[in-house]
């Protein structure tokens, strides 16, 4: 089987972001969504609402865009609580926190994770909130953290390019910052993360070379597109700052993933080529339904596209990523 060209990962995350920002038909480009919020509001962000507010509509307004983290379109309805002795008078002198129930619309303009180790044991956590979402990724990035230590080992065991081998401990350095970020999220929003389990890996070229094509070369690689995405549109500055620095660890973690799969080709039989192939192609032709299902458990307010949106995404994602690597359709 002909060599495998050399893939720019860059290039292709770009070209997909760039064409969803141009449109391309994407069905929920640009739209109005309305959401409920509610938290407390103290400190200089009180003592701001009260002072800048001409009433107390307009206090209550100042104080929900505070709650909400995000340039709001319109308020529709919004009500704030003083504290227990003085629940009536929220906006009084004095006061030092109230809580804020608000809905409010609000525009996504729309463009139009981590790497598991081998034997990796999935948790079981139900998304049902963005406190589970953070915990489930930050098991997940902490199971990268596996992947990467174990993967530099065998490589040097392999004498594979030590390049390869620095590059893994490298990311596997990113992978306990992205770890520690989203654990810190996630117990902040009241929810313990699980340790990750896996069996022990399997010590064979072949079964090395299948995991990382499909989970570093297709997941990975497709997170890194993803993490673009929120980092453009979670709905607060602090997940926006995050999520940028997650994306540009992962499109360097999704470019290692191709050049090791490089590596690992030219080492490997015609027969076990044409078998990763498939395993790849199997994977990027079920990319689209499984990000479509990521998406739609997936609280909005962290930047992921719509389950429509994220699914078209993929598709856009597979199809580059083919013709880059000279895959069958």
């Amino acid at each position: 089987m002909a060599r495998r060209p050399h893939v720019r990962l860059s290039a292709i995350a770009t070209a997909v972001l760039a064409l969803e920002a141009a449109g391309c038909g994407c069905p929920d480009a640009d739209s109005k969504e309305t959401g409920k919020f509610e938290g407390v509001v103290k400190g200089p962000d009180l003592k701001n609402a009260r002072e800048d507010g001409k009433s107390d509509a307009d206090r209550c307004e100042a104080a929900c865009r505070v709650v909400a983290g995000e340039e709001l379109d319109d308020v529709e309805t919004c009500d704030a609580v003083g504290p227990a002795d003085a629940p009536e008078r929220p906006w009084a002198e004095g006061v030092e926190q109230i809580t804020v129930t608000c809905t409010a619309t609000y525009t996504l303009h729309q463009f139009c994770t981590g790497r598991r180790p081998q034997g990796h044991q999935e948790a079981d956590i139900a998304v049902q909130s963005r406190a589970d979402w953070f915990a489930v990724h930050a098991h997940l990035e902490r199971a990268a953290v596996t992947a990467f230590r174990e993967l530099a080992e065998w490589l040097t065991g392999r004498g594979a390019p030590a390049g390869l081998a620095a590059r893994c401990r490298d990311a596997a350095a990113d992978e306990v910052r992205h770890a520690n970020a989203l654990e810190a999220l996630a117990r902040r929003d009241g929810a313990e993360v699980p340790l990750p389990r896996a069996d022990p890996p399997v010590d064979d070229l072949f079964a090395v070379a299948c995991h990382n094509a499909v989970e570093g070369c297709v997941s990975e690689a497709f997170a890194a597109v993803v993490a673009a995405h929120q980092a453009a549109h979670a709905r607060s500055l602090e997940l926006r700052v995050l999520f940028t620095r997650i994306a540009a660890d992962e499109l360097r973690h999704g470019q290692l993933a191709w050049d090791l799969h490089a590596w690992l080709w030219d080492r490997l039989t015609p027969a076990q080529q044409t078998a990763v192939a498939a395993l790849q192609a199997r994977a990027l032709l079920d990319l689209p339904a499984n990000s479509r299902r990521a998406a739609a458990a997936t609280p909005r307010e962290l930047g992921w596209p719509g389950p429509d949106h994220a699914a078209h995404m993929a598709q856009l994602f597979a199809r580059r990523l083919r013709d880059a690597a000279g895959l069958a359709a």
